[in-house]
């Protein structure tokens, strides 16, 4: 996610969805899960599908809900965190020699 929305006016954090290349950090989670996304975006709202979609998709610790209201400079950061800690978590152990 960080990825996508790292692009170049690809995070704008005052509106959930601007267009199909602008999202919020919610708005990202839901879009990046596709149709079943915004399934789960229409049965409940974007910030509690997105929350669902976090908790479903990762181990790693929940991100508060609260961060959806970040601005945009802070969701970034704290995105970028978070991808961080999913790529450590990802990675091959080292071989024993």
């Amino acid at each position: 996610m960080f990825e996508a929305a790292s692009a170049p006016g690809a995070l704008r954090m005052s509106s959930w969805h601007t267009c199909g290349t602008t999202h919020c950090r919610a708005g990202w989670v839901v879009h990046l899960a596709g149709d079943a996304g915004y399934a789960l975006e229409r049965f409940f709202n974007t910030e509690l599908a997105a929350m669902k979609i976090y908790d479903a998709s990762s181990d790693l610790p929940k991100v508060s809900p609260v961060h959806f209201y970040d601005g945009n400079e802070a969701a970034l950061a704290d995105m970028k965190r978070m991808a961080d800690l999913e790529a450590a978590a990802n990675a091959p152990e080292p071989q024993a020699a």
